[in-house]
């Protein structure tokens, strides 16, 4: 996991949430598997950021520390490049913080996927901006030179497109970028209506902060992974008011044992109060403060329960039984639904929600169904931004 490097923001935050379901487990005496009562154990190691290391670091896992299973780093990059290693070894690995399609494209056996696809996270975004407001025309992409952010921009124009939308700048910066106002200004002069940044944490700040300095304003700013960065507003304050974002999960949102009961499926792992408690315990111990968890940590969560399950189920650890209970399986756990697609080894049960920042707090605005609030729309202007308007 990338607990220091470029990542480390949000490898922080997957680190902590599978540690605290890794918690919770042994505290309820394990995970059954063949009627024994087992302990788990996260062994976790900090790859900086950097994919020879991450590859040589789960070589050394698998081979060295015997582990049974995987979780992938966060960040596409990494997940990808440490891929073909869990397939070689035979290993089950669950990919959590990392999204790109491409994952999923190269017909590994022994890697899944736990949550959507790079491709569709704007898809609510967008489908929410359309339903709310069916006037809006234009589109503006910006998006970083990366694995993961380059496949939300393709999935991004493609669904617009589809929608019957005009993306009016479509443009790429730099990986590590120090000034994005030549990508800005194109913005500026095509003034669209819903402005996407396809980033990640450090450089979705600088371009909410630049949006702002050119007052660049458009009716729905959305970002993917930014906003649901908990520190997202404590590093922009009031510039970071009605920025909408696509998540997995957030606390608001109510799976519980009683929903999976009406739904027929088997509830397996922590409820959501559990989660947080033990989340916020961990997050203390190892941060130094109590802290909230964000989609980060529950989709981290989600990859060590998806493959208990399967060892529950299966009543071993070998991973070919365990990958076949998975794929015959259908159960639900705080973060959604689990049911892997067998051709593609994705969860095609879950579903993304998109939240919104209003007050200083992230609130889910979509689907109206599990809303804890109403979207704020259009957005404030950023002289209001500046003026100390808020969302809520």
């Amino acid at each position: 996991m990338p607990i220091s490097g470029r990542y480390a923001a949000e490898a922080q935050y997957s680190l902590w949430g599978a540690l605290a379901v890794v918690n919770w487990i042994n505290d309820k005496g394990g995970v059954d598997c063949g009627g024994k009562k087992v302990k788990v154990k996260l062994l976790y190691r900090d790859s900086e950021s950097k994919l020879e290391l991450a590859q040589s670091l789960t070589e050394s896992l698998i081979t060295r520390d015997k582990v049974h299973f995987l979780l992938s780093p966060y960040g596409s990059d990494l997940a990808l490049g440490v891929s073909s290693i869990a397939e070689k070894y035979g290993v089950l690995m669950a990919v959590v913080g990392a999204s790109s399609d491409r994952i999923f494209q190269q017909g590994f056996r022994y890697v899944i996927g736990v949550a959507a696809v790079a491709s569709q996270y704007m898809v609510p975004v967008l489908d929410m901006a359309v339903k709310t407001d069916p006037t809006v025309k234009k589109v503006a992409i910006l998006y970083r030179d990366s694995e993961f952010n380059i496949m939300v921009a393709e999935g991004a124009k493609k669904y617009a497109e589809k929608l019957g939308l005009q993306v009016v700048v479509y443009e790429k910066y730099p990986a590590s970028p120090q000034d994005l106002t030549p990508q800005i200004l194109k913005v500026k002069q095509a003034s669209p209506d819903i402005i996407i940044v396809a980033s990640h944490f450090a450089d979705g700040q600088l371009a909410v902060r630049q949006l702002a300095e050119q007052k660049v304003d458009a009716k729905l700013v959305a970002l993917s992974v930014a906003p649901l960065v908990p520190d997202f507003y404590k590093a922009l304050q009031t510039k970071a008011e009605c920025i909408v974002g696509p998540s997995h999960w957030e606390p608001g949102v109510n799976y519980t044992p009683e929903l999976a009961k009406q739904r027929g499926v088997e509830w397996f792992g922590p409820t959501k109060e559990e989660f947080i408690q033990y989340f916020k315990s961990v997050a203390k111990q190892m941060g130094g403060q109590e802290v909230d968890p964000g989609y980060h940590a529950a989709w981290a969560a989600e990859g060590v329960l998806a493959i208990l399950y399967g060892v529950q189920k299966a009543g071993t650890v070998e991973a070919d039984k365990v990958l076949e209970a998975l794929r015959n399986a259908r159960f639900m756990t705080f973060f959604g639904e689990f049911k892997l697609d067998p051709a593609t080894n994705l969860n095609v049960a879950h579903s993304m929600v998109v939240i919104q920042w209003q007050g200083g707090n992230r609130y889910v605005v979509w689907p109206a169904g599990v809303a804890e609030g109403k979207l704020v729309y259009p957005s404030l202007t950023w002289d209001q931004k500046a003026a100390g308007q808020t969302c809520r």
